[in-house]
């Protein structure tokens, strides 16, 4: 018998493929969000190509944008997993619309959780609402006590969002008694399950068709995705798992390091394959019109760090190595002729 029946917002996403398939092995039912029905038919062909039952999946259209349908796709669900949440590759010309969306979108979510009785809810966060903002000269990890600084110019508009829609997540379960937790990973690797490319594998897919001569000197806290979805499935079942729980492997390589084990992996693409620096002093210079140049001017030089034992000691997360993913990243997106 199914365990009871779970909603997955923004149910075609990278993250939430996954989720949706380590939900059915462990039992149980999903009803997943999608802003239409070729969405989700894209989710039923992957639940049927990976060996999973795609009648133990529904799905309702819900847009974050509006308060309509959120009651009835929370209607009966046991627990709410909310990993929809807009991240554009370029940020937008209009920010506030990017911060003001998922902010009122997980509020929406939440609220509906709450009271239709959800034992539950997990939200999807990120470390960008964990690292801005912060001295350079810092030397201790990241920890789930840290914020990003919104104050801060070196904020883009994607790390405002996610960090406004987690203070408005926890600030909804205060008010409410909803019981949450927050998962925040890094640089979301691991293999794709068809052509819809989350922002990482866009990125890894842009180096591997050679659009990135250069790189960045920055290393990004990264993370396998298999290991963000048992992370999101272990905090829902868990009694102790209300907290944040920041997710990455032990080892940050840089990007360039990042590209050089694709160039190992992937022998006849290495010419195409980055392999020298973007100089910094651009970035810097950039940092002083664009935010998201700033983000990256924050970044560059400095391997930042995140304490992780939570996840490992509470979930019993074993991080996936950095190579291992980005290679099985790089296999998928072979397999699915996106390069």
């Amino acid at each position: 018998m199914a365990r009871g029946r779970v909603l997955v917002t923004g149910a075609s996403g990278f993250i939430a493929k996954h989720i949706v398939l380590s939900l059915l092995g462990e039992g149980f039912d999903v009803r997943g969000t999608v802003r239409g029905q070729r969405r989700a038919d894209e989710v039923r062909a992957v639940v049927r190509a990976e060996g999973s039952d795609p009648e133990r999946c529904e799905f309702v259209e819900a847009d974050l944008g509006s308060d309509t349908g959120w009651a009835e796709a929370v209607a009966g669900c046991r627990y709410v997993l909310h990993t929809a949440s807009p991240f554009p590759l370029v940020q937008p010309r209009r920010p506030e619309r990017l911060v003001e969306l998922a902010r009122h979108g997980t509020e929406t979510v939440l609220r509906a959780a709450a009271r239709a009785g959800a034992e539950r809810a997990v939200v999807t966060s990120s470390v960008a609402a964990v690292f801005y903002g912060h001295p350079r000269d810092r030397v201790r990890p990241f920890d789930e006590g840290d914020f990003t600084d919104l104050s801060s110019r070196a904020v883009s508009p994607y790390a405002r969002s996610k960090t406004v829609a987690e203070l408005a997540a926890w600030d909804v379960s205060r008010e409410t008694g909803l019981q949450l937790s927050t998962i925040n990973p890094g640089l979301v690797l691991g293999p794709v399950l068809d052509q819809r490319l989350g922002t990482s594998a866009q990125l890894v897919a842009s180096m591997m068709k050679g659009r990135l001569p250069l790189l960045p000197d920055i290393a990004i806290p990264s993370v396998d995705v298999r290991d963000v979805a048992r992370a999101h499935v272990r905090a829902m079942l868990a009694p102790e798992a209300k907290r944040r729980f920041l997710l990455a492997a032990p080892e940050t390589p840089s990007l360039l390091q990042l590209a050089a084990f694709l160039a190992e992996a992937f022998p006849d693409r290495s010419r195409r394959l980055p392999r020298h620096k973007l100089p910094s002093t651009l970035i810097r210079l950039g940092a002083l019109i664009s935010p998201g140049a700033a983000m990256l001017a924050d970044d560059l030089g400095r391997a930042k760090t995140v304490d992780t034992s939570p996840a490992r000691d509470r979930l019993g997360i074993r991080f996936t190595p950095v190579r291992e993913a980005v290679v099985a990243l790089g296999e998928s997106l072979v397999r699915h002729r996106c390069v």
